[in-house]
Order: structure tokens, then sequence, then C-alpha cells
């Protein structure tokens, strides 16, 4: 696109506008007038913003630069660098590979080519304090008189909605007397059924009737129903409705009634119950076995009717025995009674090892069953302390001493909690608890013989680990077990060594034992030739990369000299993809023959070339050379230099090392040409390189502090200037015209006047 290099961003100043009347009375175009004798002032503002837009392209340029320079100069030279050419570990990267898979080994730089024998005994293995397992049981006793209570207590209602009308109806009075006893005998179904009919006919739904269906089940049904519409009465459950009063009826809550045709052919609506109705007082609680969760529905009507109270809380247990054989497979959840006197119960589910079982719901609590919710035979990290180990508190606190190390626990903390403190208490252990098996268990956190696990004989201690056994190894019933740490041994070279920990260092191999041996295996140790190959590979396809970004920079044409940065005028009569293009050219040679970076360019191929003091090779003699002189310094390895390269690190390591470290190497000499070119910051008393005392570098000190930062402030500086000037002059130019318009204003009037004064 063809753009004017007349068209100018005019400044306005919307704050204090200091137009005039624009010729009302002169018919001139004035404000067109004013914008023309401001033109040269304009002019003078848009060439310092494209000379602002051209210093910030610039700067974002170098900076540019620099990252790329600081990128390089990190992956070769950085300390933390797996590729640091500055150290001699990289040129003297070794390999090793063991004969067996009973130990991992790597070799450092200080290895040494060839091959090590070895045979490993014994590992190293922590010292271990473990609880018994599988011996906790869930247990709490029935109180029958309080879970009386509470199934009295209950709600027992149902709320239907029926064609947008409400219907509640109550059953408690049919179970429950007055003073809170239960009625015997309790409802029957059809008495359960009248309730609902005459429910629904006191609301004038009189077309609607509750049956007891051949298997028990509630029916209601209407003959309400409208031919033309194919509709009938709208009925739904409420899931306002009381659990209780649900499960008298066997409903869910917002069950609808669905269309149904009657043995009369009539259509009509339906909503039945899917179990049969429910005619007893139910006490309800969750339980879950191994995963799979059930809810178990004990009659107390039926409970109640024993004679004594052994035999209720035997009644008790053989509905919940029932109802689990049913959901969990006979057998392999049983509810004990353990003390017919008092109610005490114990879940036995020995059946299958390692199971779980646990009460849940608002009904699994201590005043009801002796429980709490989520009390279980296996303990929940989520679960308070006090939950499993309530006994071993003291006004709240219990303590655990470890190592010497005494750890207060308050009955507040979860489980978590617990085991989260007594790891980070420096007691050197740490502690878990696996559920499957119901067992705690400390361990060292180092390998070794000489690290111990010292238990305090408290009472949470032997609530949760049991008593100190006679003999750790052989624990009596309810006791600990506890396994002394050992140290690793093996046989390296002939050498029999014994350490703590199964990792550890030897002649310059790091070997991690896994395993024994039945016989003497062999590591081996080579040169790492491919890991050197691979670096230098990398270090010249990245080296070569800088230097290709560089040379174009400094010999780009200067396209900027035609496109100028665009004004804002400019740029609304322009497309966002044609502004792209226009600034891509217009940034083109802003670096053109830029004396710092072509510097940069002669010092980094004059250091390639050289042959470091000391140093058998230069990089050439590593097949190693620079390109065609078109390439510009472009380093090039082709496969015959790899072979070169290989054969000098295999026959002479120490030349190749001599080449790139030490004060004189390549690498220094490359390093210290970055660092006074690209570093962002003051090193050793060192000033900032050089493009950052140019351009600066965002986030660090130099970003304020740099020329080209100065020479936009500069630049600002006039901008403001000339604003203020502009402003000036449009206020004297339409003072000016304004003064004429008034004039010719005064003028016409009087002509006016004077025409009225003679006739005309």
């Amino acid at each position: 696109m063809n753009i004017s290099s007349s068209s100018s961003s005019t400044y306005v100043n919307n704050a204090s506008s200091n137009k005039g009347f624009s010729g009302l009375a002169s018919g001139m175009d004035t404000e067109s007038m004013v914008e023309a004798l401001l033109s040269g002032t304009q002019a003078k503002i848009d060439k310092q913003n494209a000379l602002r837009q051209q210093t910030v392209w610039k700067q974002e340029i170098y900076r540019e630069i620099i990252t790329q320079m600081n990128t390089f100069q990190n992956k070769y030279f950085g300390s933390s660098s797996s590729t640091n050419f500055l150290s001699s570990t990289f040129f003297n990267a070794m390999n090793a590979v063991s004969s067996s898979s009973a130990f991992k080994v790597s070799a450092s730089s200080g290895a040494t080519v060839g091959s090590t024998s070895i045979a490993v005994s014994q590992l190293a293995e922590a010292a271990k304090l473990s609880s018994a397992s599988g011996t906790r049981k869930l247990s709490g006793e029935i109180n029958l008189d309080a879970i009386q209570k509470q199934v009295a207590g209950q709600a027992r209602d149902v709320t239907f909605v029926v064609n947008n009308k409400t219907v509640k109806v109550d059953f408690k009075d049919l179970f429950v007397n007055d003073d809170g006893t239960f009625k015997t005998p309790p409802a029957t179904q059809q008495q359960i059924a009248d309730r609902l009919t005459e429910a629904f006919a006191a609301q004038g739904f009189d077309k609607i009737k509750a049956e007891v269906g051949n298997d028990g089940e509630i029916v209601i049904t209407s003959s309400t129903w409208d031919d033309d519409n194919g509709v009938g009465d709208s009925i739904t459950v409420s899931s306002s409705s009381s659990a209780a009063g649900l499960k008298i009826l066997g409903l869910n809550a917002n069950a609808s009634a669905e269309v149904y045709t009657g043995a009369d052919g009539k259509k009509g609506m339906k909503l039945e119950s899917s179990q049969p109705i429910a005619t007893g007082n139910y006490f309800s609680v969750d339980v879950t076995f191994n995963g799979s969760k059930t809810t178990l529905n004990i009659d107390m009507t039926e409970v109640l009717s024993k004679e004594t109270k052994a035999e209720q809380y035997q009644a008790f247990a053989a509905q919940a025995n029932a109802q689990m054989d049913a959901a969990f497979g006979k057998g392999n959840a049983i509810m004990k009674i353990d003390d017919p006197a008092t109610g005490a119960f114990s879940f036995d589910v020995s059946a299958m090892k390692g199971s779980s079982i646990m009460l849940s719901g608002t009904n699994a609590t201590e005043d009801l069953l002796g429980v709490l919710n989520g009390e279980s035979n296996r303990i929940g990290l989520g679960g308070s302390v006090k939950m499993y180990f309530g006994n071993a508190f003291v006004d709240g606190k219990a303590q655990l001493e470890i190592n010497g190390k005494t750890i207060t626990i308050t009955e507040d903390m979860t489980v978590g909690d617990m085991i989260r403190k007594v790891n980070a208490s420096g007691a050197g252990v740490t502690m878990t608890y696996q559920a499957e098996a119901d067992r705690f268990t400390l361990t060292a956190n180092s390998t070794g013989a000489a690290f111990d696990i010292k238990l305090g004989n408290t009472a949470l201690s032997e609530a949760i680990f049991g008593k100190a056994p006679a003999d750790p190894s052989k624990p009596d019933a309810g006791g600990y077990t506890f396994t002394a740490g050992k140290n690793a041994k093996a046989t390296v070279d002939g050498v029999e060594i014994e350490r703590s920990s199964n990792t550890f260092e030897f002649n310059g191999l790091n070997i991690t034992l896994t395993g024994t041996t039945d016989k003497t295996e062999t590591i081996t140790v080579s040169r790492n030739t491919d890991q050197i190959v691979d670096g230098v590979k990398s270090f010249i396809e990245d080296y070569n990369a800088l230097i290709d970004k560089l040379n174009s920079l400094i010999e780009e044409d200067t396209d900027y000299r035609e496109y100028a940065p665009l004004t804002d005028a400019q740029k609304k009569e322009m497309s966002e993809k044609e502004i792209e293009l226009w600034e891509e050219k217009a940034k083109k040679g802003l670096l053109r023959n830029d004396s710092t970076i072509s510097t940069f360019l002669q010092q980094m191929r004059s250091a390639i070339y050289q042959r470091p003091a000391g140093s058998p090779f230069a990089i050439y003699d590593l097949g190693i050379e620079t390109g065609e002189w078109e390439t510009k310094g472009k380093l090039v390895m082709d496969a015959d230099g790899e072979a070169t390269l290989r054969a000098a690190i295999e026959s002479n390591p120490d030349g190749v090392v001599a080449l790139f470290t030490g004060e004189q190497g390549l690498a220094s000499q490359l390093d210290k040409i970055l660092t006074n070119t690209a570093s962002t910051s003051f090193v050793s008393g060192n000033s900032r390189g050089s493009l950052v005392e140019i351009a600066g570098y965002a986030e660090t000190a130099s970003d304020k502090d740099n020329t080209l930062y100065n020479t936009i402030q500069q630049i600002d500086q006039k901008i403001k200037d000339l604003k203020a000037a502009y402003e000036q002059e449009k206020t004297r130019y339409w003072n000016k015209f304004n003064a004429m318009e008034s004039m010719i204003q005064q003028m016409s009037s009087q002509s006016s006047w004077l025409a009225q004064q003679f006739g005309y």
C-alpha cells in the first residue's frame, strides 16, 4: 500500500480545546486552515515519534541478541550445564556397564578405563519397628433405649405434588404412641394405604386411590384422564419427604406417576413402589465392607418384641447379619454380641484376610452404638486420633517418645496430622500406616546398623504399637516387632567394604546396590566418546545459529529509510496485516554495520582460530573447520571430521581438555568475549557487557540505565516541548481567526442596519 509522506498524525489536546467559530461568519474552513498552518510543527512531532520508534526497535533487537548470547553462554560455559566446556569433567565423561542387575553403576570423570570386579553379600537395610498386624476390631455397645427413642422421634411424613398442589401425609401416629413407645402391633399395610387415600381425598383428589399390591407394594392410581389432550393427574413424590416416610412406602424422592391402561381399557396414571410397604420401626446405619456399601435397616419392633435384653441384642445382630450376608456374601462380615448383658458387640471379618469394615451415617454415634461416624477396624488418616486411641489421652494430650524426641499429640489432631508431626519431629524416622495389614511402622530415615529406633514406653506408644516384647524378633501377642538396621557388604577388586548405604563411591564409580550376587560380577569402564562428540556437534550448531543471526543483522538492507515508522493517521488507513508487513520492513537495516556486533564477530573468529598455549591441538586439528568465505565464520564438521575428533578423544584426551579448558583455553576465551559483550550485571568489578550498556536488559538494573534509554528520554522531552509549542501556535491562530470572524459579524450587522435605515 502506498502511504503519502505528507500524512501526519495531528496532535490534539482534548483536555483544553481552543477551537473557535470555524467560519460561521466568513464561510471559510477555518479548522483546515489552522491545521495547514500547524503542519510544520506537526511534521517535527512526527519526525521525533518516528525516531523514538526506531530507537525502541533497536533496543528490542539488541535485547534479543543479548538473550541469544546468554543462552549460548549458559549452555556451553555455565557451571551447572551438562555441556560445560570450561570443565574437564565434560571431556572426561565415562561409561560404566555392569554385568549384573544386582547393582547400578555410573562413572565420574575420575574413573579409570578398564574393568572392576564386584560381589555383593548383603544389602543395607533401615531399622524398622512395626505394630502387630490385623488385631484391631470395630466394636461398640448397642443402646436399645437410646435407639428406641431415636427411632420413635424420627419424622414419617411423605409429601406428594398433585397437579401443582401439595398433599402431605403423616404416618407417625400409626407406629408410635404418644408416650414415645412403639405401637403393638404396628400399622398394617392396608392401614397405610387407607391413610394415603384419605389424604388425597381431603385435598379434593377423590379419584386418586392407594392400594396394596400383590407383592405388598403400594399402588397409587388416578382414574382422571383427558382423552382430548392425552393427560391425567400429575403425581410426584417431593424431595422434602422424610427418609423414614419414604422407606415405609418404598418410594424414592422425585418418583412420578406414569400412564397406564386398566383392565377395563381405560387410561389413567399410576405410581407404584419397587418394594413392599414397610410396617416396622426401622433403625438405619451404613456399613462399608472392603469398599462396598449397604444400609442396615433393623426392625426395632421385632427386636423389642423379645422378652429379655440378651435376646433383643441377639435379634438385632441376627437382622444385621442377614442383611450383610445378602450384601457382602455369607459369613464374610459377622456382627457378634460379645456381652449379652451390656450389648457389647464387634465385627468379625476374618473370613477374608485383610478386610476392612466401617460404620457411618448419622446413626453411627457414641450414644446409639458406641462408635463414631466413620469408625472402622482400619484407621482412616482423616479420622481423629481420639477416635482410635482416646484412652491414651490425659487432658486432651498424649506423648510419643522416639529416639529421645518427645512428640506431643493432641486429641483434636487427625491420624494424618500425627504421622506428619512425627515425620517432621527430627526423630530420624518415617511413620506410615498400612491399612490392608492394619499396621503402623516406624522406619529409620537412614540405612545401616548405626541408625537405631528407640521407642519410649508411653500410653500412646502402647496404644499404637502394642507392648514392648521381651524378644523384639519374637513378639508377644499384641506386641511390636523390631528389625535392626544392616550395613551393605561387598567385595570390590578384592577389597572387602562395608557401607551404611546401598549407594556409595569407589574409585570414581558411583555404585547403587539393588540385590546380592551369587558370584563375582564385572563393571566395565570406557570413555564416553559419544557424549563428547554429541556435545561438540551441538556446540557447532548453536554457534553457527548465533553467527548467522548477527551477520544477517549487520548486513541487512536498509529498508527503514524508505519505510519510516507509521503515524497514527497512517495506521488508521491500513489493516493489521499491512501494518505488520510495513513495520517488518521498517525494522530492516537498523543495525547495519553495527560496530559492537562486528567487533564481537571478529573476536569470536579470532579466538576460534587460535592454538591455546599448552595445547597440542587447535580446533581445526580435531576435524572442525570453517566453511567457505561466504559462510562468514561458521564451523563445519563432516564425517571425516567426526572420525578425527573421536580419534583425538581416544588417543589424547588430555590434549582435548587442554584445547578447551584452562585460562587460555578456547572455552575460556569465548566465555570472556560473551561476558564482555552480553553480561547483564557487574561481575567481579567488571562493567556490564557492551551491548547491555547500549540497550540494557529487562528486569535488571540496566533496564533504565543504558544509552538507548537515555536517548528515548531525550526524544520524549523534545516531543513534549514540540507539543507545547504546537498548542501555543494553535491558540494564537485560533485567536486571530476568531477575531476576524467577530469583525466580519460586526460588519455584517452594521450593513444590515444601514440597509434598514435606507429602506433597502
